[in-house]
């Protein structure tokens, strides 16, 4: 019993979310995003994403070198942490944060098929939400990153070094 409640008051003390960003399905892929906020330090979170998507062919056409050459390419799957910290006093606020983002991507055309990975290092801006009186909240992100080849062969699809992406992720908290 005393195990069950330390526990059960250990609980009370974050709150969790669970939420999916938008872009991977609008781009045959898919995302889940779990995250924390200590009650001990509510203006932090931390979360954990997994996602996969295929990059769209205006992505890959803004690198010159790769313009219409008929390049695909798909993130098979990435794994991401992030961590925020909130920047207002209200539930509605700013939060500023970075991340790390593993990639396991593959690119084709009609001459090459290629697999690789990369490894991000990004900043982040976003705002959360609550148009509700519960959990639920709506949470637009604008990032940047800095992006670096870790293994694999990219063959002569050219890796862009900086990429910025806005998406927004449908979130509910408990």
């Amino acid at each position: 019993l005393i195990t069950l409640f330390s526990f059960s008051q250990d609980s009370l003390r974050n709150r969790y979310s669970v939420a999916t960003d938008l872009s991977p399905y609008a781009f045959n892929g898919y995302s889940l995003k779990l995250g924390i906020t200590p009650k001990s330090h509510p203006k932090y979170d931390l979360s954990v994403e997994v996602f996969s998507m295929e990059i769209p062919e205006l992505v890959i056409n803004l690198n010159s070198k790769n313009k219409d050459k008929d390049w695909k390419e798909k993130v098979n799957y990435g794994v991401a942490l992030y961590g925020d910290k909130k920047l207002g006093e209200k539930r509605n606020s700013f939060w500023v944060g970075a991340g790390i983002v593993y990639l396991n991507q593959t690119v084709s055309n009609p001459i090459e098929h290629n697999q690789f990975n990369q490894l991000e290092i990004l900043g982040r801006i976003n705002y959360k939400w609550f148009p509700f009186n519960n959990g639920f909240y709506i949470n637009p992100y604008f990032a940047l990153a800095g992006r670096q080849k870790i293994g694999g062969e990219n063959g002569s699809y050219q890796l862009a070094p900086l990429m910025g992406f806005l998406s927004v992720y449908l979130s509910w908290e408990i």
